[in-house]
């Protein structure tokens, strides 16, 4: 069960791309492993590239914590805190349950035997719906599995030389930024799979109180973890995976840009991207994959495997060039209804890779998905410079220095109490020394070479 939620939630949300930050992330979750009771769990410590501050544990050791979530920590012990909790859950036994995903049944009428084909070859598009891809549905924990993971996490976390109290800070730190982001709870946050209650901090403060402890050198102190921070790309979109501007997706990394129709709704997750129409009655995906020179050998390939397993012949197959791209398209259409179903394969072959667009829908988005398709195309520098977003960067705040002046000089993007909530300081308490502050600032994305 683990491993198979592992993969979904590595194909619906993904792993943020920060070595160094993951192998800390990483080693401070195997200390916590080894102070506690031996396990039969080999645990797996990530970070995934999910904007909302997060945590969350699937059976069998695998643990995961959110970019937006580790922007938040202020201490190595708050981020111990929460890494022995979500452990505590997995030593528990508190099991989550992974809520399948599957495709309207309903909405396509291709024969079975088409789409079991279409599920080999490009499972990862359709058995992840717009309305639910980059999505893992998590059952809440019960309050009762909540305060058992709390006590036992502080255990395993003083056991490790933290202060156990620290948990309690990272619950209110969370809800502070959720707070001064939203002004409520936020629905997709680490509260949706961990109610808190008002008495749980306070149950927690003196629970943690109660514990003997002996301090250990962190990993990396206050400013190293900054050091590690430093660079954290934050907010909803990390153009790492692409950026939507309006209706168009812009890629540095794979340099392509693709127009989705007016007012379809959009998605972007590791293995595609895509929209879907509003009504439910057309679907497109753009995944990429390992350049392959003639692009007819891939729809050629698709077309016998199709009548091999389904007896199914195309509707269409045709060989053209997508502006300077070479392209092949394979369609095959459903007449058995009021309005012709058709599904669509056009793999397209840039200099550095192919890419693979599917669609499928009613024939009245034909030209809806033929413009999609149309619109497929090298990036342009211009719009490469555009790619941009808020950034994690750790500045020093000047003795004396109110928080509002020192926003105004650094070019912090975000507002006062939210630059507190996330840094874990009053807003308007006087700061008699020198300290180090997170802020965000905009910036451009550059890929790696």
């Amino acid at each position: 069960m683990g491993a198979s939620m592992s993969q979904e939630v590595d194909q619906q949300i993904g792993q943020y791309y920060d070595p160094a930050l993951a192998a800390y992330v990483d080693a401070v979750g195997k200390r916590l492993v080894a102070a506690g009771e031996p396990t039969p769990y080999s645990f797996k410590f990530a970070i995934v590239d999910q904007a909302e501050p997060n945590a969350f544990a699937a059976p069998g050791g695998y643990i995961y914590v959110s970019r937006g979530l580790i922007a938040q920590m202020n201490s190595e012990a708050e981020l111990a805190g929460v890494l022995a909790h979500e452990i505590s859950h997995v030593t528990r036994r508190h099991h989550t349950k992974q809520l399948g995903k599957q495709v309207s049944a309903g909405l396509f009428k291709l024969p079975c035997a088409a789409i079991g084909v279409i599920n080999e070859d490009l499972g990862n598009m359709i058995n992840a719906p717009i309305d639910t891809a980059g999505e893992v549905a998590l059952a809440g924990y019960s309050r009762g599995q909540e305060s058992e993971a709390d006590a036992y996490g502080m255990r395993r976390a003083a056991a490790a030389g933290y202060d156990p109290a620290d948990l309690a800070d990272a619950l209110q730190g969370i809800d502070r930024t959720i707070l001064a982001l939203t002004g409520e709870q936020h629905e997709a946050s680490y509260f949706d799979t961990h109610p808190t209650t008002p008495t749980r901090v306070a149950d927690i403060e003196k629970q943690a109180a109660k514990l003997a402890w002996q301090p250990v050198a962190p990993l990396a102190d206050q400013a190293g973890l900054y050091q590690r921070l430093d660079g954290l790309w934050w907010g909803a979109e990390n153009p790492q995976q692409g950026v939507f501007q309006g209706q168009k997706f812009l890629s540095s990394d794979i340099r392509v840009s693709i127009t989705f129709p007016p007012e379809w709704k959009t998605v972007n997750t590791p293995m595609f991207v895509g929209a879907a129409e509003p009504e439910g009655g057309a679907y497109i995906a753009l995944g990429s994959g390992e350049r392959v020179e003639d692009p007819s050998e891939l729809s050629e390939a698709l077309a016998s495997k199709m009548y091999e397993r389904a007896g199914i012949e195309p509707s269409e197959r045709s060989t053209f060039r997508l502006g300077e791209w070479p392209a092949s398209l394979v369609r095959y259409d459903d007449d058995s209804n009021e309005e012709t179903v058709s599904l669509y394969y056009l793999f397209v072959s840039s200099p550095r890779e192919t890419f693979t667009l599917m669609a499928m829908g009613l024939e009245s988005y034909r030209d809806d998905l033929r413009a999609t398709a149309e619109s497929l195309r090298q990036l342009t520098s211009q719009e490469a410079q555009s790619i941009q977003a808020l950034r994690v960067r750790v500045v020093e705040r000047r003795p004396g220095e109110s928080l509002a002046t020192f926003n105004q000089r650094v070019g912090n993007r975000w507002p006062g109490e939210l630059t507190a909530a996330i840094n874990g300081i009053d807003a308007q308490a006087p700061n008699d020394e020198s300290q180090l502050i997170k802020i965000a600032r905009l910036e451009r994305y550059t890929p790696a070479p």
